[in-house]
């Protein structure tokens, strides 16, 4: 944690000394780094060590509204099993008036021996191919509603009568709603549930059921300000009823 804070204040060092800095053009590339006590993905917990995570994003028009780049995120230290998390996603995605469709390539190397990136068979991949929607209504009711479906990969699949592997099709559907706006602490509340569109079970949740509440939650946000550079700051606490868990998570948005 003390290396998180150091990171954190040697990085608000560097953004005010290029503070008085000349105004320069857009450019179309674009990425963001975001420090995190844990990382929490759709109620699953990928890591509870420390971690960053590295956003970056192309434009293809000149408007925005279609882009690719990729995500990656690092734990600082070794997970309880040994394992250092690691992940690096590819994305493409279209956003416009609150609607977004993406399709993602996650790959988590986490607890796998031998990681092969280029490796799609669908008995040993590690990849997951996933089909991201939402939609925000527009005006004065700023619900957001998503829903998400694991298109492909080993880790949503199971195994047929015949002793073949199919998919699952694991899918996350998720409402949020922001409860306090325009404040200095604002808050967002969540509630997401999971199902297999061809499955006894999905990926989210126990392994039990097939339809279970797996992210229910709250998101509290403020702006921290340091001379002219503002750090936005986040804490998120989360239930995941199906498997019987929560945590808290902090996150800081550096640049």
């Amino acid at each position: 944690m003390k290396n998180l804070l150091f990171l954190c204040l040697a990085l608000i060092t560097v953004q005010m000394s290029y503070a008085q800095e000349p105004e320069l053009k857009d450019s179309p590339i674009d990425f963001n780094l975001d420090l995190k006590t844990n990382h929490l993905w759709r109620g699953l917990i990928i890591t509870d060590k420390p971690m960053a995570a590295v956003f970056s994003q192309l434009k293809l028009n000149n408007i925005g509204t279609f882009t690719t780049g990729f995500w990656g995120g690092m734990a600082f230290s070794n997970d309880s099993d040994g394992t250092s998390y690691k992940e690096i996603n590819y994305y493409v995605q279209y956003a416009d008036n609150g609607l977004s469709i993406g399709l993602w390539d996650l790959f988590n190397t986490r607890s796998v021996e031998t990681p092969d990136i280029w490796n799609y068979d669908q008995n040993t991949t590690t990849h997951l191919i996933d089909l991201r929607t939402s939609y925000v209504f527009q005006g004065s009711f700023p619900l957001r509603l998503e829903a998400d479906v694991l298109l492909y990969g080993t880790a949503d699949s199971q195994f047929d009568t015949n002793g073949d592997r199919e998919q699952r099709y694991s899918t996350y559907v998720e409402a949020s709603y922001p409860i306090i706006t325009d404040s200095k602490v604002n808050l967002n509340a969540f509630a997401g549930a999971a199902f297999s569109l061809n499955g006894d079970t999905h990926l989210y949740g126990d392994g039990e059921q097939n339809f279970d509440f797996v992210n229910v939650g709250f998101t509290a946000t403020k702006t921290l300000k340091f001379s002219d550079i503002s750090i936005p700051v986040s804490a998120t606490t989360m239930w995941n009823p199906s498997q019987k868990l929560a945590r808290i998570q902090l996150a800081v948005n550096v640049f």
